[in-house]
């Protein structure tokens, strides 16, 4: 003979008990329930989600530590996770549904980014969830991201960028700087973050991207035009330390709230729509209209392969005189913008009167 409490009387009537009776028979006999077991599980989760044991964070953790702490993303990941499943993260694994995830991506007010955060936690929900660990139940890798993902095609226009350049030089902020950093190099925004004094050669001109940090594993030196070199002294400090980052807080560290960042300097120059890779992406098609090839354009860009995978193989030229021909034109051209200059408009050769002559039959 076992006892199981139902409830306690008043809160749970007669009526209620002979019913909850007759359910908690069926289960046990019927279905090999044991609630005295499930009870003890329960506690022992609970337990174990208070000291941070079996707890979504956990697993991350241990991802982390197995394959995640491979990727040179995975900083942004766990960000990303964070923000938007940070309610869930000290929630036991045994109790996670699918329902609740979800619940969570959906309910999140950035759509876009709670579709980043599903894509980042996704590969970890189908780790865990394979048949050999089986830490989380299978349902819960099938969450969705709450909008569709769309390939941004943002330019700013001139007069944008004759709003906007005046306010990045005038912001005591060091995303003002940034900002026009990657404008004048065609970085990538986490490849200014990461910019060190120590990768900056004075003497060539040149920034260095280590491996680790470029998008494609290589190393990459960008030619510094006259500009940017003058925005790397602005910020230079008078002891500088090699190994301190470039675009850093007042206390040395990375900076955080670009999102937060990037609302001012839209309020303060009277833009907005655009996000930071928007600025890589308006600097690359300015030099296309102003008559770069295209193979000098990936290349500033830092793209894997140049034209096709295929050319690459054979062609490892980063056609690096070129670039740097590139980005001082591009310099001088948003000096233009800024100061209000003329348009500058490519000419094409006139043919002579002989040349324009149709051929003789």
């Amino acid at each position: 003979m076992r006892r199981f409490s139902l409830g306690a009387y008043p809160a749970t009537g007669i009526s209620d008990a002979r019913t909850e009776a007759r359910s908690l028979h069926h289960r046990v006999r019927q279905e090999g329930a044991d609630p005295v077991a499930e009870r003890r599980a329960e506690r022992a989760a609970a337990e174990a989600g208070r000291q941070g044991v079996g707890t979504l964070a956990s697993l991350i953790d241990l991802y982390e530590r197995q394959k995640g702490g491979k990727l040179r993303s995975w900083p942004e990941y766990r960000r990303s996770i964070a923000r938007v499943f940070g309610p869930l993260l000290p929630r036991p694994l045994a109790g996670l549904t699918v329902g609740d995830v979800q619940m969570a991506a959906d309910g999140y007010a950035a759509g876009q980014q709670a579709s980043l955060a599903v894509r980042c936690l996704r590969p970890i929900l189908k780790w865990a969830a394979a048949p050999g660990r089986a830490y989380v139940a299978p349902d819960v890798v099938g969450i969705s991201p709450p909008a569709s993902v769309q390939r941004r095609q943002r330019v700013l226009d001139r007069e944008e960028l004759a709003r906007l350049l005046p306010a990045l030089r005038a912001s005591d902020r060091p995303y003002g700087a940034a900002l026009r950093f990657i404008l004048l190099t065609l970085c990538r925004r986490e490849e200014a973050c990461g910019a060190r004094w120590r990768d900056v050669d004075w003497q060539a001109g040149t920034w260095t991207i280590p491996a680790e940090r470029s998008k494609n594993g290589q190393a990459h030196v960008v030619p510094l035009s006259r500009q940017a070199l003058d925005l790397l002294r602005s910020c230079l400090p008078k002891t500088p330390d090699p190994a301190a980052l470039i675009f850093a807080t007042s206390t040395g560290s990375a900076l955080p709230n670009w999102d937060r960042e990037t609302k001012v300097l839209q309020t303060a120059s009277g833009t907005s729509g655009w996000h930071r890779h928007d600025l890589r992406r308006t600097g690359a098609t300015m030099l296309g209209e102003m008559g770069e090839l295209p193979d000098i354009i990936e290349a500033a860009l830092n793209h894997t392969s140049i034209r096709s995978p295929l050319a690459a193989t054979y062609n490892r030229s980063r056609y690096r005189p070129q670039v740097a021909t590139a980005l001082q034109r591009l310099a001088d051209a948003l000096d233009g913008i800024e100061t209000g200059g003329a348009q500058i408009v490519q000419l094409h050769p006139v043919p002579s009167p002989a040349a324009r002559r149709p051929p003789a039959r």
